[in-house]
C-alpha cells in the first residue's frame, strides 16, 4: 500500500506544482459535461418548434352544389382551419404547381393538395366509389432531413385524420337525415315489418345456397365418372374433326344475332315513337281516340315481344325475365290507359292518371333499352370473344392433347378435395340460416315488446350531435406513469453516460497509464495499476459530478432522487474506468481503439434514443453485453421514478463490468505484456506513431 500512495502522492503534486498541467486537469473535468450539456439542450424540446417547418397547402377542390341549392366548398374551409394552427407553419399557395415546385426546390418539407372532387366525394358516397382520382395528395423532400420527414408525415397523417372526420360527420349526417325522412314517413309498425321480410327474404336464399350445394355433392360421382371416360377418349381427339362443325356453329351465332339484334331494333322503334306520342301529349288535349291508339301499338309491341320470347335464344334465363317483366309492365300500362279510357279524359283524376302513365311509358322504354337490348348486345358480344377464344384454343389443342389425361385425372382429384370444402360450405350457410331464425325471433319478440320504437326514437333524434358523436366515437384519456417533464430530460441518462465514458477516454488520452517504478522499493504490478488508478478514478468522479449536477441545476432536468442520481454516476464512472483504464494500460494503442469501438457500437445500440426493438437485430443480441444500457436504465429509475429493486438490479449488473475492468487490469494482462511492450517498440521505431 505504501508504494500506492506514493504513486498517488506523486501524480496530486505533479498535477498541482505545474500550472499547464493543472489547467489542463481542470479543463479535462469540464470538457465531457459540455459535450452533455450541449446535447442535452439540443434536444429539449425538438418537437415544441414544429411550427418552423414549412409544409405547402392548396385545395383544387370545386366545391359542390347540395339538393337545395346550397353550394359548399370544403376544401376551402379545410385550408382556412389548417392555416390558423400553429403546430406546423403552413403556406397556402394557389396551385398545385406552385407547391409541388417548391416542394422540389427546398423551400418546403412537403405539401399536401386537396383534390378536385373532395366536396362532391364528401356528399355523394356513389360518385366517391367511382372517383378513381385520390382527394388527399401528399408531395414529400425526403431529401433534407430525416427527422423532419418523420415531422412532416406526422402532420400529413394529422390533416389526413381531421378530414376523414369531416368526411364521416357529412356521411353519417345525411345517412341519418335519410332515416329520419323514411322513419317520418313510415310507422314503426311497417318499419319493423319491412325488416322481418328482408331477413325472412335472405333466410330463403341462404336455404337456396344450401341446396344448390347439396346438389353438386350429390353429384360428385357421375362427375368422377364422366372424367374417366374423358381420358379414355381424349387420346383420339383430333382437331380436323371438329373444325367444320365449329365453322358452322360460329355462322349460326353470327345468323342468329342478326336476326334477334334486327326483331329487337325493330320493337324498338315501335316503343321509342309511342314513347314520344304520350310524352308529348297534354291532358287537355287527350281524347277517346288517341288513348285508344296508345293501346293498339302498345299490344302491338306486346305481341312482338311475345314472339321475341317464344324464339330467343337461351341467354341462362336473364333475357327471358327480363321480357317476361316487359311484358307484365305493358299490361299494367294498358289496364292504366283503359281506365283513363273509363274514366274520362275529361275527369279531375284524369291528369293524375295520365302522368302516372307517363312515368310508366318511361320505365318500360328505359328498361327495354338498357337492360333487354344492351343485355342482348353484351350476350352476343361475350358469345363471339368465347367463340374467338374457343377458336384459339381449338388450334392449338393438338400439342397439349397429350398432356390432358394427367390433367383430367388431377381434375378428379380436386374434385375429390373440393367434396370437403363444399361440405364446409354448405355447414356455414345451415349455420347461417340459423342465425337468421334467431335474429327473426329476436325482431318478432321485440315488435311484441315495441323494443323496436326505442332505434326510431333514436334515429329521429339530431343527426348532428349523433353525427359528431359516430364520426370519433372513442375518446382516448391518458394517464403518464412515471411522467418527464422534457424531452432533453428523457436523453439525460444516454448522454450523460456517454459523456462519462467520453471523459474516460480523454483522461486515458492526455494521463500516462503507466507509473513510474524508479523511485519506489520493489513495485509489483498490482501496486503500479492501483497507484496510477486512483487520480484515473478521482478525476473521473469530478467530471461525472460535474456533468449529473450540471444536467440538474445547469440544464434543470427533472430529478426524483438526485442522491441516488448522483450515486449511480459514481458507479458507472468507477466501472467505465476500470475498464477504459485496464485495456489501455493492458493493451496500449491496441485498447485505446478497442475502447473507441465499443463506444461508436454502444451510441449505436444502447436503447439509449431508440428502443432496442427497433433496431436492427444484431443488436438486440448485443446490447446486453455492454455496460451502457446499466448505466442509462440506473440513471432513468433515478430521474423519473423507481419501480421496486430494478435500481439495485441494473447497478449490480453494472458492476459486473467493472469486475471485469479489473480482471483485465490484474490478471489477463499479465500474459500480454512482452507482446505490448513490443508492438510499442516497433511503433516508436517507426517514427510515425
Amino acid at each position: 500500500m505504501k508504494n500506492v500512495f506514493k504513486i498517488f502522492i506523486s501524480d496530486v503534486k505533479a498535477i498541482g506544482s505545474h500550472f499547464f498541467a493543472l489547467a489542463i486537469a481542470i479543463a479535462v473535468c469540464f470538457i465531457p459535461a459540455l459535450y452533455a450539456w450541449f446535447n442535452i439542450y439540443a434536444n429539449w424540446d425538438p418537437y415544441g418548434n414544429t411550427g418552423n417547418i414549412s409544409i405547402a397547402l392548396t385545395s383544387m377542390d370545386e366545391g359542390y352544389t347540395l339538393d337545395d341549392g346550397t353550394y359548399v366548398n370544403k376544401g376551402r374551409e379545410i385550408v382556412e382551419e389548417m392555416a390558423q394552427k400553429t403546430s406546423i407553419h403552413w403556406v397556402v399557395t394557389q396551385t398545385r404547381e406552385e407547391a409541388v415546385e417548391g416542394v422540389r426546390a427546398g423551400d418546403y418539407y412537403g405539401a399536401l393538395v386537396l383534390g378536385e372532387q373532395l366536396s362532391r366525394n364528401m356528399y355523394d358516397i356513389s360518385a366517391a366509389l367511382k372517383d378513381k382520382q385520390p382527394s388527399i395528395m401528399f408531395y414529400q423532400n425526403k431529401k433534407i432531413n430525416a427527422v423532419a420527414n418523420k415531422i412532416t408525415e406526422t402532420a400529413a397523417s394529422t390533416a389526413e385524420h381531421n378530414i376523414q372526420e369531416k368526411y364521416l360527420s357529412i356521411l353519417i349526417e345525411k345517412v341519418l337525415n335519410k332515416a329520419d325522412e323514411t322513419l317520418s314517413e313510415m310507422d314503426g309498425e311497417q318499419a319493423i315489418d319491412k325488416l322481418i321480410e328482408t331477413l325472412t327474404n335472405l333466410r330463403g336464399n341462404l336455404l337456396k345456397y344450401s341446396s344448390a350445394i347439396q346438389t353438386l355433392i350429390d353429384n360428385e360421382g357421375n362427375m368422377v365418372d364422366r372424367l374417366d371416360g374423358a381420358a379414355g377418349r381424349v387420346g383420339g381427339f383430333d382437331i380436323s374433326d371438329h373444325a367444320a362443325r365449329f365453322n358452322s356453329i360460329s355462322q349460326a351465332v353470327t345468323n342468329a344475332k342478326n336476326t334477334v339484334l334486327t326483331r329487337v331494333y325493330a320493337i324498338q322503334e315501335r316503343l321509342d315513337a309511342l314513347y314520344e306520342q304520350i310524352d308529348s301529349a297534354a291532358p287537355e288535349d287527350l281524347s277517346g281516340d288517341m288513348i285508344r291508339s296508345f293501346q293498339d301499338q302498345l299490344r302491338a309491341i306486346r305481341t312482338e315481344l311475345e314472339a321475341l320470347q317464344q324464339t330467343m335464344p337461351d341467354t341462362g334465363g336473364l333475357m327471358a325475365n327480363t321480357v317476361e317483366v316487359l311484358i307484365q309492365r305493358a299490361d299494367n300500362l294498358d289496364r292504366q290507359l283503359q281506365q283513363l279510357l273509363e274514366t274520362g279524359v275529361l275527369s279531375e283524376n284524369a291528369p293524375t292518371l295520365f302522368d302516372a302513365i307517363k312515368e310508366g311509358m318511361k320505365t318500360l322504354r328505359n328498361l327495354f333499352n338498357d337492360n333487354l337490348l344492351g343485355g342482348f348486345i353484351k350476350f352476343f358480344d361475350a358469345m363471339a370473344r368465347d367463340l374467338e377464344l374457343l377458336s384459339q384454343i381449338l388450334y392449338g389443342v393438338n400439342s397439349t392433347v397429350a398432356d390432358i389425361g394427367p390433367v383430367l385425372m388431377a381434375a378428379k382429384s380436386t374434385i375429390y378435395a373440393l367434396d370437403g370444402t363444399l361440405r364446409q360450405l354448405k355447414s356455414l350457410l345451415d349455420s347461417g340460416v340459423a342465425a337468421v331464425d334467431k335474429l327473426l325471433k329476436v325482431v318478432v319478440d321485440a315488435k311484441e315488446n315495441d323494443l323496436l320504437g326505442m332505434l326510431v326514437e333514436l334515429v329521429n333524434g339530431d343527426p348532428e350531435e349523433f353525427a359528431a358523436f359516430l364520426s370519433e366515437p372513442v375518446q382516448v384519456q391518458t394517464t403518464t406513469i412515471y411522467p418527464v417533464s422534457t424531452y432533453g430530460t428523457a436523453m439525460a441518462p444516454f448522454y450523460s453516460t456517454l459523456a462519462i465514458w467520453v471523459g474516460c477516454v480523454v483522461l486515458a488520452a492526455i494521463l500516462k497509464v503507466h507509473a513510474d517504478p524508479t523511485k519506489l522499493e520493489n513495485p509489483t504490478p498490482g501496486q503500479l495499476y492501483w497507484g496510477r488508478f486512483i487520480i484515473y478514478f478521482l478525476l473521473s468522479q469530478i467530471q461525472t459530478a460535474v456533468i449529473l449536477l450540471g444536467d440538474v441545476y445547469l440544464l434543470g432536468c427533472q430529478c426524483v432522487n438526485l442522491g441516488l442520481l448522483l450515486l449511480a454516476g459514481a458507479v458507472t464512472s468507477f466501472v467505465f474506468t476500470a475498464l477504459i483504464y485496464s485495456m489501455v494500460l493492458s493493451f496500449g494503442d491496441v485498447g485505446k481503439a478497442i475502447v473507441v469501438v465499443v463506444m461508436i457500437v454502444q451510441i449505436a445500440g444502447s436503447s439509449g434514443s431508440y428502443p432496442i426493438e427497433i433496431l436492427p437485430e444484431i443488436f438486440s443480441k448485443i446490447y446486453i453485453f455492454f455496460p451502457y444500457p446499466y448505466a442509462i436504465n440506473a440513471m432513468r429509475e433515478a430521474i423519473c421514478g423507481l419501480y421496486r429493486y430494478d435500481y439495485y438490479w441494473y447497478l449490480a449488473e453494472l458492476m459486473i463490468f467493472g469486475v471485469l475492468g479489473l480482471l483485465i487490469g490484474l490478471v489477463i494482462r499479465k500474459p500480454f505484456v512482452p507482446v505490448n511492450e513490443f508492438i510499442e517498440e516497433e511503433m516508436e521505431e517507426s517514427g510515425f506513431l
